[in-house]
């Protein structure tokens, strides 16, 4: 599985909705598990970004689908970074210097 870190921005409609944060957060979870990733955690912040999720998922391909699913949702607005282990990081440099 790859992680990934959603960094994002709820949009002008999202805050009109406020009270159904609850449901909304438990559908994307919903989207994310149905594509075969975790939903590892959320947070809410303050700051330039309103939300963080980490995200597992099996490849890059099935978190671009969970992006466009969520993405419907007109509610938000993010920035996607896939993340890695140091462990995995130290392998790469390994196999290849």
């Amino acid at each position: 599985m790859l992680t990934f870190i959603l960094l994002g921005r709820l949009t002008n409609l999202a805050l009109e909705q406020a009270r159904e944060f609850k449901e909304r957060d438990r559908r994307a979870a919903d989207i994310i598990k149905k594509a075969g990733g975790n939903l590892v955690s959320l947070y809410y912040t303050f700051g330039q970004y309103d939300f963080v999720a980490i995200i597992e998922a099996p490849s890059q391909d099935v978190m671009t689908m969970i992006l466009f699913e969520i993405g419907r949702f007109s509610t938000v607005s993010s920035e996607t970074l896939m993340a890695m282990p140091p462990e995995q990081l130290y392998s790469v440099i390994d196999k290849y210097h």
